[in-house]
């Protein structure tokens, strides 16, 4: 090579003179070291020495083609080896570099500056792992409507979102090379998913208070469908964004409903009338309840009262009969005749001339209690 022909030219920059011995690329200036009775060498001769070098080196000397032509063999192969993706490539912060050799899987790189083999040995998809994703599904009537338990067609929209599961190595791999429309098959499977809770669910909770757990339902049936396919997809929320009967039926759905509101509204009635009703009857019962028993406890004392009275006349009539029999009758007949207009006057006792007869009943009182009477009220204190 000319690199190595020092004897004609002293390589590609020449010889400064016939030496044999002396090598020096800048030409000849002698073994002491340049500025000994030498000039200066010549920069273009020395950018000329050099092309015809470059030029014989790649097939011609002494002409301007090779050497241009080798420029850019040059050019081309720096620009070769510096373009991202030949020997390096960069991986961003939400991608994963999935780096297959000769179109087989290899290896799963994280973010940052990595290298690889050049094309076609080693290639790298760089697909995007931390996007959240969203799938609607029920836009049309064919998704939307749905049958539930009870035989009743319920109008559903939901949303699914998705990404990629980075939970186990192989995620990103199942991702890329086991599903051929993540979105069209997520659209599919949630679809799938939410027919089977909603038939084994009523209209009624599917639309009203059980919505939530629906969602949270078809999310793990979804999940668990997707990884028996090893898709490589992780399922983060099921939503459901709306549930209502279909419009044909909508009327005589809500007249059901406000049915079924008005029956709510008079139960709570009903019951409202019963906490105010119930407490009144207990009360009133209480009340009559003590009213017989004070009434029970006044004739068991009356009656004791009157065993008493007639107790104590019956001893009082043993020991003096007469007595007891003419005080007795006095006390009945005062008793009868002692709020009366009747006057009585004994036979033998004369006719007073100066008493007011006609006056004596003007200001009569009510009638005296017999001593019988008297006597018992005193034993009843005593």
């Amino acid at each position: 090579m000319p690199w190595n022909n020092n004897a004609g030219g002293g390589g590609p920059w020449g010889s400064a003179g016939g030496g044999g011995g002396n090598n020096n690329p800048w030409g000849g200036r002698g073994s002491n070291g340049p500025g000994r009775g030498q000039k200066e060498p010549d920069i273009e001769d020395a950018v000329r020495k050099f092309q015809d070098w470059l030029g014989g080196l790649f097939g011609g000397r002494g002409g301007g083609g090779g050497g241009l032509a080798g420029l850019v063999i040059i050019a081309a192969l720096f620009v070769w080896v510096a373009v991202p993706g030949n020997f390096y490539y960069f991986v961003g912060a939400e991608q994963a570099g999935v780096v297959l050799r000769f179109g087989e899987y290899n290896r799963t790189e994280q973010p940052g500056l990595r290298l690889k083999l050049p094309f076609p040995v080693e290639t790298v998809e760089l697909p995007a792992v931390t996007t959240v994703n969203e799938v609607i599904v029920g836009r049309t009537p064919q998704e939307s409507l749905m049958l539930t338990r009870d035989e009743n067609i319920v109008d559903i929209t939901f949303t699914v979102q998705w990404r990629v599961d980075l939970s186990y190595p192989e995620g990103v791999r199942d991702f890329l090379f086991n599903v051929r429309d993540p979105e069209g098959m997520v659209k599919a499977v949630a679809e799938s998913a939410m027919r089977e809770v909603v038939g084994t669910n009523d209209l009624q909770p599917v639309i009203t208070q059980a919505r939530a757990e629906v969602g949270r339902r078809a999310r793990d049936i979804l999940q668990t469908t997707l990884a028996n396919y090893a898709s490589g997809i992780q399922i983060l929320e099921v939503q459901l964004q709306d549930a209502t009967p279909p419009a044909t039926v909508i009327d005589a759905f809500r007249d059901v409903d406000a049915a079924r509101q008005d029956r709510a509204r008079l139960e709570l009635e009903a019951r409202a009338y019963a906490n105010r009703i119930i407490p009144e009857a207990r009360g009133e019962a209480s009340r009559i309840d003590e009213q017989a028993r004070g009434y029970r406890e006044r004739v068991i004392a009356e009656a004791a009262g009157q065993a008493d009275r007639f107790n104590s006349i019956f001893a009082e009539y043993q020991q003096a009969r007469d007595v007891t029999r003419r005080r007795m009758f006095l006390e009945t007949m005062e008793q009868v005749l002692g709020r009366s207009d009747l006057i009585i006057l004994e036979q033998d006792s004369g006719t007073v001339p100066y008493l007011p007869l006609d006056r004596l009943g003007q200001n009569r009182g009510p009638a005296p209690q017999s001593s019988a009477v008297q006597t018992r009220g005193r034993q009843g204190g005593q």
